[in-house]
């Protein structure tokens, strides 16, 4: 994201009464684009030039829906000069993404319709803005990373007459997958052996206000690496022991229908912590895809009734939401 669009976006959240002129016009080293036919690629202005914003939109959500349904008005997909150019295609789609934290997600699946329909003029420009999107919303590691940021743009490839079905199977797959146990929903109901070999549910699981529900296989380097930063975390223990917290960790290498008590137990050297309660999968967990699994482990925080809160999270960001949520509730003193 450059520096005139930080500006403004900072401008966005501060400003309550009126437009801001100033921080939507492109800076004189940054000119707007004349001419279509006789610009060179390396020579295209780096960035879309901003429209400028009603006066009378004035809550933050309401501007930056504006801005991101009218992001791309200075665009025409017919030029191909710069709708086919990688550089300048990223640049824009990271700028138009920065702004998506800040819209609601009615507005963010609208601008993302609208943006697809037009680059349907030119199947190399939609194929390259899907292919960036995916690089920026899905690829793990980017800083935008964010599954329900790249649902609208998986909704709209999945669907277009644009693409033969060979081409929509990639984007069908990754949706349907998105689209499970997404955050605000439920969490699917799954059937577990416990330690001593008895049946227990999701559901029916007993819990405390937070559910920490984490999917690992015991031969897994990441998932006692990722066990031993939650276990070493302070207010993630004080949790645990204070009933704030509770963790159902989910074995999901043995798969027996009838495991024996040493099956259902950890293996030894990656035998789970004090207070965390053991379970072992049972076939219909993963037969019946009710989780995708890209990894283990594969973290989920639940609420007490079963809402998903954080969805195929590190364990990075457990902490940092249960940190936050102690540092706006914090426990009244006794």
């Amino acid at each position: 994201m450059n520096d005139r669009l930080s500006i403004f976006l900072l401008c966005l959240l501060l400003a309550a009464t009126s437009g801001i002129r100033s921080a939507q016009q492109p800076s004189q080293s940054q000119p707007r684009a004349t001419s279509t036919t006789s610009i060179a690629p390396d020579t295209l202005a780096p960035d879309l030039p901003l429209p400028a914003i009603p006066a009378s939109l004035r809550t933050p959500h309401e501007r930056a829906s504006y801005l991101l349904a009218h992001f791309w008005d200075g665009m025409s997909f017919a030029d191909t000069l710069r709708s086919r150019n990688p550089g300048f295609m990223e640049q824009n789609l990271v700028n138009y993404l920065s702004l998506f934290p800040h819209a609601p997600a009615e507005a963010r699946t609208r601008a993302v319709h609208l943006l697809m329909q037009r680059a349907e003029a030119d199947k190399p420009a939609y194929l390259l803005l899907a292919e960036l999107a995916e690089k920026y919303l899905y690829t793990t590691g980017s800083p935008m990373q964010s599954e329900e940021h790249f649902i609208p743009f998986l909704e709209e490839t999945a669907r277009t007459p644009l693409l033969d079905e060979t081409e929509k199977s990639r984007p069908r797959f990754l949706l349907a997958a998105a689209l499970k146990n997404r955050p605000g929903t439920t969490a699917a109901d799954f059937t577990y052996h416990t330690p001593e070999g008895n049946l227990q549910t999701l559901h029916t699981t007993p819990s405390a206000p937070r559910l920490l529900l984490m999917f690992y296989n015991p031969d897994c380097t990441h998932c006692r690496q990722a066990i031993a930063l939650l276990h070493d975390d302070g207010l993630f223990k004080q949790m645990l022991h204070d009933g704030r917290l509770t963790v159902l960790a989910i074995n999901t290498e043995n798969d027996h229908e009838s495991p024996t008590r040493h099956e259902a137990r950890p293996r030894s050297g990656n035998e789970l912590p004090d207070g965390w309660t053991a379970g072992t999968a049972t076939p219909t967990l993963i037969d019946n895809e009710l989780y995708v699994l890209p990894s283990m482990p594969t973290l989920y925080l639940l609420d007490q009734e079963k809402h998903v809160l954080l969805k195929e999270a590190l364990p990075e960001q457990v902490l940092a939401r249960l940190a936050e949520e102690s540092r706006n509730h914090p426990r009244p003193k006794e």
